[in-house]
């Protein structure tokens, strides 16, 4: 039962954050039905991954993206994109224990009996949550070099360069060219290998079949109205910073006069 509710709430919080801000109106019935095997809402560089990842197995994949073609990316599009790693394939000596003591933020009070578990035995939905869990530490240290050198596969180059922050000096590894180095680079990989794109395009609900199952994801664009884009799906859709109404719910009042510190964050 927690692990239903908390997936849901996850779930509503993440599509109700990829409504357009510009006011798309769709017409209530769904005219169309397109099928592939995995949907991905977002097209940041962890949305872009997964699409990239599903193409180059044989699979069909869609990606829907909130912004024009020309502004994709979300947040990671206008990223430094510095990594805390000591050559291509090692991270730095303090990357594990610098996870652990900065990943966990707020805790939704519905996890605190599944955060007294021992780590093994908590549902999956939890382990999915950014807590100081050390099988994901691990992992994430471990894939470190092996994703620089996907990456590179797409024409990527690394580089190491002076941090901008005032409290650390040491050059850290970072994509020549940012953030939106990683995010064309992907994005053309996954155009390559038959990634299907739809553009200024909001995820409206999850389809759901017999037994409250996920069949897809119904969508919402300027051109088509809405539609069900049938398959497995892949949440990569971010916050919801440029959501005022979310961020009075969610947040209080007094955060509509919040701006985000950048521009890819207002499509969130």
């Amino acid at each position: 039962m927690i692990q239903r509710t908390m997936m849901g709430r996850a779930c509503r919080i993440l599509l109700a954050a990829a409504v357009l801000s510009q006011g798309v109106v769709c017409r209530e019935a769904v005219l169309e039905r397109e099928q592939f095997d995995v949907v991905v809402a977002g097209c940041g560089v962890a949305g872009l991954s997964a699409a990239v990842a599903g193409a180059e197995s044989g699979l069909r994949v869609a990606v829907i993206e909130r912004a024009p073609r020309e502004e994709r990316g979300g947040q990671s599009r206008y990223t430094e994109a510095y990594l805390r790693m000591k050559s291509e394939s090692e991270v730095t000596d303090d990357f594990e224990t610098h996870i652990a003591e900065n990943c966990s933020g707020y805790l939704d009070p519905e996890l605190v009996m599944e955060t007294n578990r021992e780590v093994e035995s908590r549902s999956a939905s939890a382990r999915a949550l950014s807590l100081a869990d050390p099988d994901f530490i691990q992992t994430f240290a471990d894939q470190a070099g092996p994703t620089i050198a996907w990456l590179k596969q797409f024409g990527l180059k690394f580089d190491f360069l002076p941090t901008q922050f005032l409290t650390k000096s040491q050059p850290r590894l970072l994509p020549v060219g940012g953030g939106e180095a990683l995010v064309e680079a992907l994005a053309a990989r996954a155009e390559q290998t038959g990634v299907k794109f739809f553009y200024e395009t909001t995820a409206v609900k999850l389809d759901l079949g017999e037994g409250g199952s996920v069949t897809g994801l119904i969508v919402c664009n300027r051109s088509n109205g809405r539609l069900t884009l049938a398959g497995k799906v892949v949440l990569a859709c971010g916050g919801f910073e440029g959501n005022s109404e979310m961020l009075a719910r969610y947040m209080g009042p007094q955060s509509v006069n919040l701006r985000p510190i950048c521009r890819g964050a207002y499509f969130n």
